[in-house]
């Protein structure tokens, strides 16, 4: 016994003596500034939005015949660190702007608790804090003070404000008179003047034209490296990437995910991806209608194989994407037939692309070939496409066989049918550029 309690208290020393040598290297974490724990948010949605609350009041008895419960967060809970950037990420109905609300003291909450050390600045939405009938310069001081600045600081910075909004020559003149873009240069310009010691962001920054907007996110860049505690939300994930530390992933009122931004941000393409696919996949599914063509052939059904020929609605840019077209012959065998497969980016049914058996190009010889065929009975024409390079949009396909044996005849025509979402691996959020390329980069230095 004696043995085994040396031997106990020797590890214990040992380890003791590690968590001592550790010790000093081990930087003390930065105390916790805001906290939010199991917290649950419900908004009542009425039948009626008139009637509905009149009702609920008077018939108390009765209230919840009036209206149903809509749960915007659901036992969230977050802790954010002195100076910490923390972005949150997620689709729109996820609950992200609810949160910061709840944060920000603007929203009370059902159950849990939220607890913050230190003075919250909530840049939330434009129009707060402004007055129509207010010259720029009055709305300044009205916009200000709303943000928590007192006259003196105002005064102080009202030079900068107006110099950073590039307003001089309209700031005195009504509110009112301002363009769209004149609002949002003065509302970005106040909300800039701010020196935060808890900054909340809630796509506050997203309007406003391109060099102004880009002006806008120098500013947030340098709030955020000046060791304030930011928490931001934003469509662009790019930009929470690259200003963030932290990352914080929504879905459905819940936080799925915390994490790196990066590893949030790739968990946002994924869901979006899944999500894209599951809507097209109905559609998929639909039963094909004939719109030309003799019927000597028809196809019975159309089905999209990704890289493991499993059928799918989705497909990542650079990876291969078979289409399967069952046919059925039915007037006997058909000599040199040939498909024609259009490609219709939805919804404006723009045809984008085109893979035409009568000529192609071999991607293995890279020589050009017609590849007409046979067909008889039932059976499958798989047109192959390695790789597949379309993303971040939804598309379907215009399907026609046909023969050229006693002159061109059209055997069978479809059109949008097997709807389908194709994306780049890394980014399924934007839709801006149709076709991903693929590429070779060689550098080279000169002697």
């Amino acid at each position: 016994m004696s043995e085994a309690l040396d031997n106990s208290m020797t590890t214990k020393s040992v380890a003791a003596s590690v968590k001592d040598a550790r010790a000093p290297d081990a930087a003390p974490l930065p105390p916790v500034v805001i906290s939010v724990r199991n917290v649950t948010k419900n908004y009542k949605i009425y039948d009626n939005f008139i009637t509905g609350p009149l009702k609920e009041r008077l018939l108390f008895w009765k209230s919840e015949n009036y209206f149903t419960r809509f749960a915007a967060l659901r036992d969230v809970s977050l802790e954010v660190r002195r100076g910490q950037v923390v972005g949150i990420v997620g689709p729109n109905g996820s609950g992200k702007t609810t949160l910061l609300k709840s944060i920000a003291g603007l929203l009370s909450i059902d159950k849990g608790s939220i607890d913050v050390a230190g003075k919250v600045t909530a840049l939330l939405s434009h129009g707060v804090g402004v007055h129509p009938e207010f010259s720029g310069r009055e709305n300044i001081y009205f916009g200000a003070l709303m943000l928590g600045m007192d006259r003196e600081e105002i005064n102080r910075k009202i030079d900068d404000i107006i110099s950073f909004s590039e307003l001089a020559d309209y700031i005195d003149r009504p509110f009112r008179t301002y363009s769209a873009g004149m609002r949002a240069r003065l509302l970005f310009s106040i909300s800039m003047a701010i020196e935060p010691e808890i900054l909340i962001i809630d796509e506050a920054l997203a309007a406003g034209d391109a060099y102004f907007v880009r002006k806008c996110r120098r500013r947030i860049h340098d709030i955020c490296k000046s060791g304030a505690t930011v928490i931001f939300v934003s469509h662009d994930p790019t930009q929470v990437e690259e200003l963030c530390d932290h990352g914080v992933f929504m879905v459905g009122g819940q936080i799925v995910a915390q994490g790196s931004p990066s590893d949030m941000v790739r968990q946002y393409y994924a869901w979006t991806f899944e999500k894209e696919k599951g809507i097209v996949a109905p559609q998929h599914e639909s039963e094909l209608t004939m719109i030309s063509g003799s019927g000597d052939a028809i196809l019975e059904k159309v089905t999209l194989l990704d890289k493991n020929g499993d059928i799918n609605t989705g497909f990542y840019a650079g990876e291969p994407m078979t289409i399967r077209m069952h046919y059925k012959c039915t007037a006997g065998p058909l000599p040199q037939v040939g498909v024609m497969c259009g490609i219709l980016l939805q919804p404006q049914n723009q045809y984008v692309a085109e893979l035409e058996s009568s000529w192609h190009v071999d991607p293995q010889t890279r020589t050009e070939r017609q590849s007409m065929f046979d067909l008889d009975g039932r059976g499958y024409i798989d047109l192959r496409v390695d790789p597949m390079l379309l993303i971040n949009n939804t598309y379907s396909l215009w399907i026609k066989l046909y023969t050229n044996r006693d002159g061109f005849k059209v055997l069978c025509e479809y059109r949008n049918v097997a709807p389908f979402f194709s994306s780049r691996k890394a980014h399924s959020l934007s839709r801006g550029p149709l076709f991903w390329m693929p590429f070779s980069i060689n550098v080279k230095k000169e002697s």
